[in-house]
């Protein structure tokens, strides 16, 4: 059997990293590929590292470096999770429709593509903020809203649904997106693709017709899984000249 390691995006690993071990667990057995868990501390980790593991559940942005940078091949994404975002504002803030937002000043994490999938959908409604500065994670975005330091702020909606409802209750949501235009997806590294890509991708396509596998996939939080294809991953680069004029650059988390 074949032995590989899986690397998963941080984000997705924060709340709860053993439903990955148990995931990794689940392919080594239904898929007959031999997948070891390595947990990332952090982005820097995973940014430094995700390029040497077989397998790699990516975030969008990850998504193309990992395609286009090191060549990897798309297997799967789920049918349910979709990088989405939540507007926010502080809870002294007039707003209750998005077009509080135009000619506003508001917050995000400009080096996350989902922040583009806020600003198209902000264009498609007509609404064009003044400017929107980046700060280095959802948190601090969170925290700085709460506090007033801007009146409104673009959240990673799976960000805001783990917070406690204390964090939640610091600011209040005025909309959330519905693109389902970005998401996560599974990596095999190319030199792996033609031997275990297939039996990788039957088995976990398959998961949600079984008890043990369903169990696996409730886990991740993922209904099931699907094929993603390279031209699928190389769409979400229209994303990215959205909002370029009114960002102020910063990486973020």
């Amino acid at each position: 059997m074949a032995s590989m390691t899986m690397m998963v995006c941080p984000h997705d690993t924060a709340g709860d990293p053993v439903k990955w071990f148990q995931f990794a667990q689940f392919i080594s057995k239904y898929c007959q590929v031999s997948t070891k868990y390595y947990k990332c501390l952090d982005f820097v980790e995973f940014h430094q590292k995700m390029s040497e593991a077989d397998l790699v559940y990516a975030n969008p942005q990850d998504s193309l470096t990992l395609l286009e940078k090191f060549g990897y091949v798309p297997l799967v994404h789920s049918t349910n999770l979709y990088d989405e975002i939540v507007f926010i504002a502080a809870k002294d803030a007039d707003a209750t429709a998005l077009s509080a937002l135009d000619g506003s000043e508001c917050l995000s994490c400009n080096g996350m593509m989902v922040t583009r999938v806020g600003v198209k959908a902000l264009q498609d409604e007509g609404i064009l903020p003044a400017v929107i500065d980046s700060k280095d994670n959802w948190m601090a975005v969170v925290k700085a809203i709460s506090q007033g330091e801007k009146p409104y702020g673009f959240v990673y909606k799976d960000f805001y649904d783990g917070l406690n409802n204390l964090s939640q209750g610091q600011v209040n949501i005025i909309a959330e997106t519905s693109e389902r235009s970005i998401f996560h997806s599974l990596f095999i590294k190319a030199e792996h693709a033609a031997a275990n890509g297939q039996a990788i991708c039957a088995g976990l396509m398959a998961a949600h017709d079984d008890a043990k596998g369903m169990a696996s996939l409730q886990g991740i939080n993922v209904e099931q899984f699907v094929p993603v294809s390279r031209d699928e991953i190389l769409q979400f680069k229209s994303l990215l000249a959205m909002g370029a004029d009114i960002m102020t650059m910063k990486s973020g988390h």
